[in-house]
């Protein structure tokens, strides 16, 4: 991995707290290497230094990939130590599942979510407050458990369609 070598003049991306939003910075101050203040430059604001989403993501993913379940555990209290290498492998265990059931499928393959609807096993569906997730069991006519990348959730589907059937 290579190491960035900050200069005050050099362009970094950064979270802009006057345009709320990532763009592109002028370095102003570097301290230990990092730096400390940017300008923007859409706005010309001087702010501290503020790593973009994507950056604080990348971090924290490098964090977790490279952190042992030791370190974890030292937060915890004592009762919950005992589960937490169980409950910690099953939410990796579904991370790793929505990861291959997303993974490489074009954006028409995903169905939007509505109440209406009715899904089988293994759909793939785009939900707005939770994302891109898949099916994974039909509870009865009117529920699902849909694998979103933040866990299960139970959908309402087929609410508000006629029955054929009924009388």
């Amino acid at each position: 991995m290579a190491i960035a070598n900050y200069k005050p003049g050099n362009e970094i991306d950064a979270w802009c707290t006057s345009c709320r939003a990532d763009k592109l910075h002028r370095i102003i101050a570097v301290v230990n290497g990092n730096p400390k203040k940017v300008e923007c430059l859409s706005c010309k604001g001087h702010h501290l230094y503020r790593a973009t989403a994507a950056q604080k993501e990348a971090a924290a993913a490098h964090k977790r990939a490279s952190k042992g379940e030791s370190t974890t555990t030292t937060r915890t209290s004592r009762t919950s130590r005992a589960s937490l290498p169980a409950t910690r492998k099953r939410e990796e265990d579904l991370v790793a599942v929505w990861e291959k059931a997303i993974a490489g499928q074009p954006f028409e393959n995903f169905k939007p979510y509505r109440i209406d609807r009715t899904f089988v096993r293994g759909e793939l569906l785009r939900h707005t407050k939770f994302g891109d997730g898949v099916v994974m069991t039909i509870l009865d006519a009117n529920k699902c458990e849909v694998l979103f990348r933040e866990g299960m959730k139970t959908l309402a589907q087929s609410i508000g369609v006629s029955n054929t059937t009924s009388q």
